[in-house]
């Protein structure tokens, strides 16, 4: 009796598991994608498969998406040089070079975000780019951006969710395409 009793305390504790897994896989996609990201990688390929890391090996970064279709997302070089001024009340004092060095070594922008139901084959052609398995596909509608020829734009970006990790991918109009992966934030 008591080996029956055993096995069916194991077989529903089993199969709540399975339950709980369920619900996770029934997430929406919008429901996915919500939440904190920190930045693992950050590349961009161009059309002739050149590689450029524009915030260098050790990037930092981190993306919030809200329930409510707002985003931000800020990337940065780990290795940028601090400046010569002692506080960010003095910033307007920087030099030039110090500027240049911000400007090109740090990415930021912020704005809505809606998840769409097209299909994605039909942009990308019969297969994804290598390493990409689609989940669903977002529009991200930017309205303010360190970099400002991006203020009032939209993008979409191909999006894979595998657990813990986030992988974004972007395809812009010069060619080429820029993979970001992220991992959820503890």
């Amino acid at each position: 009796m008591k080996r029956h009793g055993i096995f069916g305390a194991c077989a529903t504790a089993a199969l709540s598991l399975l339950s709980i897994g369920a619900v996770a896989q029934q997430q929406s996609p919008k429901e996915q994608l919500v939440g904190t990201w920190t930045l693992v990688s950050w590349e961009r390929t161009e059309a002739d498969g050149t590689t450029l890391r524009q915030f260098g090996v050790d990037q930092n970064g981190i993306a919030f998406f809200d329930a409510g279709g707002r985003y931000i997302i800020t990337v940065m070089r780990s290795d940028r040089a601090k400046c010569a001024i002692d506080n960010f009340g003095q910033v307007a004092q920087a030099t030039a070079e110090e500027n240049k060095a911000t400007a090109q070594g740090t990415l930021t922008y912020s704005g809505t975000y809606f998840v769409n139901g097209s299909d994605w084959r039909a942009e990308l052609g019969a297969a994804p780019p290598p390493g990409l398995v689609p989940v669903f596909r977002i529009t991200i509608h930017v309205e303010a951006s360190s970099f400002p020829n991006w203020n009032g734009t939209d993008q979409k970006w191909f999006v894979a969710i595998i657990e813990d990790q986030l992988k974004l991918t972007a395809r812009p109009p010069s060619g080429g395409r820029v993979d970001a992966l992220w991992k959820r934030a503890k």
